[in-house]
């Protein structure tokens, strides 16, 4: 698993930095509400593919692990992808800006259109790392993201040189642009040639398909309730504040999004790795705990230390607002380990259901904070963020507690216990 894991892990690490820098570059470079209005269609871009794919970002990494057609499986897990992706997204832009008036600039046709094709190629960038992460190629996903990373941050600094005004459209469209780039050249790794990691068998479990169209059922009503969950942070945020004042807001709640897209990466290379050894489903459970742990340990310190001096990093309009809410924002990330870590393996033992109630009290957790709290703060928001956090952490413990006093086997044709 540390072959695979330690480099999502140093992967969690440079796109933490990666993100952090491109958004002190940016916020330097545009007035704060294009930076709020960018941030909010990345947030919703991360939204909407959790919307639509979570369930098969979440479940293809085990599910590739043993297949003996990857290339098949991954290849219908990419179409459904783009179909749901879409839909939603067509969706988001249509009702979006209806019913959230800091949404409003999605009734711009150039940013609703780009922000339909960002999806839909998030979507693909996204999915791949899950495949990646099936087949064992973590250091891959390192390097991609890495290519990622720098290439958005070049674009940044370089269209300014060059004449080009830094608006809305071109910040998010250098998250983008590398993307479309990284997802073409990552197919042809994938599935084109004779010699294609794909190709051949990865295992022999054939699974049985009633349980697991129960499972993936489950996990993408899961998905879409985690889509709208988040969705709905960046645009209660705009509407309750505006966009200058909800600036330094998204942009740390961006960067941990990042961060916690990362960990979840990290929890797909876990489950992989109970798929294959169940035998040492013990020692991988301790040791992702601890990796987790500590990790998010080190984050919440470097928070409470440096956080007002790394937010005024962006401009002084982000020293004070923004370092609180990342001090808060940061706070959610053990409970999100100890989330992720349960869910991996209510997954390999196919409780889709399980996990279905974990996203159910986050979401409601939320929303009534949301209701309750003066959301005129932005930091009140963030502490309604982080009690949602904890609240489905406190479930995820419930089910790990639980599963080991059982300590039951799910079928062999399905999937199995590994606790």
């Amino acid at each position: 698993m540390l072959a695979n894991g330690l480099p999502l892990i140093v992967n969690v690490l440079a796109a933490g930095v990666g993100g952090f820098v491109f958004w002190i570059v940016t916020a330097r470079s545009v007035e704060p509400a294009a930076v709020a209005e960018a941030t909010a269609m990345v947030a919703s871009m991360f939204g909407v593919a959790q919307l639509s794919q979570q369930h098969l970002i979440a479940n293809l990494p085990p599910l590739i692990a043993a297949s003996p057609r990857p290339r098949r499986l991954a290849g219908n897990a990419y179409v459904m992808a783009a179909v749901l992706t879409g839909i939603t997204a067509l969706g988001y832009v249509v009702c979006g800006p209806r019913v959230a008036s800091g949404l409003e600039f999605l009734r711009d046709t150039e940013l609703a259109t780009l922000f339909v094709v960002g999806c839909l190629a998030w979507s693909w960038f996204s999915l791949q790392d899950a495949v990646l992460a099936g087949v064992r190629k973590g250091h891959v996903v390192l390097a991609e993201n890495t290519v990622w990373g720098v290439t958005r941050l070049l674009i940044v600094i370089c269209l300014p040189v060059v004449g080009l005004e830094l608006g809305t459209a071109w910040i998010v469209g250098s998250w983008l642009l590398p993307a479309v780039v990284l997802v073409v050249a990552v197919s042809l790794y994938l599935f084109v040639g004779p010699q294609t990691l794909l190709r051949r068998p990865l295992g022999t479990q054939a699974f049985d398909r009633r349980t697991l169209l129960r499972h993936m059922g489950f996990e993408h009503v899961t998905a879409i309730i985690n889509g709208i969950a988040t969705i709905v942070v960046p645009a209660v945020t705009l509407s309750a504040l505006g966009a200058s004042a909800a600036a330094p807001f998204l942009t740390a709640y961006s960067f941990i999004l990042v961060c916690e897209n990362a960990l979840a990466s990290f929890s797909g290379a876990f489950a992989v790795e109970l798929r294959r050894s169940t035998r040492a489903a013990a020692g991988l459970v301790r040791v992702t705990v601890v990796l987790l742990g500590a990790g998010s340990l080190v984050a919440i310190v470097a928070a409470v230390l440096f956080a007002d001096d790394l937010m005024a990093l962006f401009g002084a309009e982000y020293r004070e607002p923004g370092g609180a809410v990342l001090t808060v924002l940061v706070l959610g990330l053990p409970a999100r380990s100890i989330w992720l870590v349960a869910s991996a393996i209510n997954r390999v033992n196919a409780a889709g259901l399980r996990n279905l109630v974990q996203q159910l009290v986050f979401t409601a957790v939320l929303v009534a904070a949301l209701f309750v709290v003066d959301v005129q703060s932005a930091t009140a928001i963030a502490w309604c963020v982080v009690a949602a956090r904890f609240a489905a952490a406190a479930v995820s413990v419930v089910d790990v507690l639980t599963l080991r006093r059982r300590g039951s086997e799910s079928s062999a044709q399905a999937m199995v216990s590994v606790v």
